[in-house]
């Protein structure tokens, strides 16, 4: 009921996101394994040797704001959660390499008046085959 209102009165209301946008596959990014940045990520987040398993999160932030701001999608980033990450590797990452970024919604559903995003990110050699796919579900709260 007060979303009604919300909606009648113009304010505070915003609708959940777009479940038809399921299987947009967004433009290609270029993205380089810069020595500089893993060594930052690795000082906070992961110190190991070579590049941390992690450190796909970072190519994952570069795509996310051109997800967020997707008209078609529609979501709230403002009421957005973190549910879920996964990393399926099929060689590790190298310093100084040179990958394109290729996401996808893979799924969007609602249970309980929240919505629940799959976004697949996968890191691309440049012949095309697949080096890491970062698999994050992420929750968009239903409004108060």
């Amino acid at each position: 009921m007060r979303d009604a209102a919300c909606l009648s009165a113009g304010v505070g209301y915003h609708p959940p996101m777009h479940e038809a946008a399921a299987g947009k596959v967004y433009p290609e990014v270029p993205f380089t394994i810069d020595p500089g940045r893993v060594a930052a990520f690795r000082e906070v987040f992961d110190q190991v040797e070579g590049v941390p398993t992690t450190f796909v999160t970072v190519a994952e932030f570069t795509v996310i704001p051109d997800i967020v701001d997707d008209p078609e999608l529609g979501i709230d980033f403002s009421r957005v959660l973190h549910g879920n990450q996964e990393y399926e590797y099929r060689r590790p990452l190298r310093e100084g390499e040179d990958l394109t970024i290729r996401s996808r919604i893979e799924s969007i559903r609602s249970m309980g008046g929240n919505a629940f995003l799959v976004l697949v990110t996968e890191l691309l050699e440049p012949a095309g085959d697949v080096v890491c796919t970062a698999r994050s579900t992420l929750i968009e709260r239903a409004p108060d």
